[in-house]
């Protein structure tokens, strides 16, 4: 796509992952040009004033805008929150530091009524629940409901003892899938990766794992995907492998864009 197409509100909001009602709220704040065209003086965005306002909201923005808490621009929050974070890396260094990153995506997607799908391993099923029951969420009733499913590795990542990642999509895209069916558009999907430590057969192939996992979420815009990084038993070669094959990176104290570049760009 040129960087001076001109683009559709729809096109413009597909591009940012928003509303077309965020869109207009921006241009009347003069906080996102656009143009004018026709009688009807229809909105046209170029593409370089859209990856402008991404930038300057990415570099403005602090953690916190995951968590719709005490935040001075939420427009920014909108930007961040809902482009930004389709395919994130979250880098920590002990099971709390998960949970402080991790927390406010599980908070953001059940207040939206959003499905989510944890594949857990340092944290057990039990950890897991724990933790939901901590925050006073009922998980025993959101995976009653269908709005919950915990997985170990060998559910997902391993199954019959072997990572293969053609299979691996094949299993995100078609939980991505029944939640469509069931009228569920945006979902939550998180992976902790330490399973690559388990030296099962394919565990190398992790990394190109995540790189094909960038074009399978093109198809499906209100898809998040958060894998954790635990870089206290993760080698260095591999976290930088996961800053390679992100989008975006939740640190501890910032979030920042990854060094994920498709090859062919849209």
């Amino acid at each position: 796509m040129s960087e001076d197409r001109l683009l559709t509100i729809e096109e413009a909001a597909q591009y940012l992952n928003v509303s077309k009602t965020s869109l207009r709220r921006w241009t009347k704040a003069d906080r996102l040009p656009c143009l004018r065209v026709g009688v009807r003086e229809e909105r046209r965005f170029r593409q370089s004033d859209l990856d402008q306002f991404l930038s300057s909201s990415v570099n403005s923005v602090e953690p916190a805008v995951f968590s719709g808490a005490n935040l001075p621009d939420r427009a920014s929050a909108d930007a961040v929150g809902r482009k930004a974070a389709r395919h994130v890396a979250l880098c920590f260094h002990d099971r709390d530091e998960f949970w402080k990153l991790f927390r406010p995506y599980v908070a953001d997607h059940l207040e939206a009524g959003a499905p989510i799908l944890c594949i857990h391993d340092e944290n057990s099923r039990a950890d897991m629940l724990t933790r939901f029951r901590d925050e006073g969420w009922d998980p025993d009733r959101l995976i009653a409901d269908g709005m919950l499913k915990l997985l170990a590795p060998s559910e997902a990542y391993l199954r019959n003892g072997a990572f293969v990642p053609e299979r691996m999509i094949d299993f995100m895209e078609a939980a991505i899938l029944s939640w469509r069916a069931s009228n569920h558009s945006q979902i939550l999907i998180s992976g902790e990766m330490t399973w690559y430590l388990s030296g099962a057969p394919g565990v190398e192939n992790m990394i190109e794992y995540e790189c094909q996992l960038n074009d399978l979420l093109v198809r499906y815009p209100n898809v998040t995907v958060a894998c954790h990084y635990d870089t206290s038993r993760l080698n260095a070669t591999t976290t930088l492998g996961a800053l390679c094959s992100h989008p975006h990176v939740q640190l501890p104290d910032r979030f920042v864009p990854g060094y994920f570049q498709p090859a062919h760009p849209r």
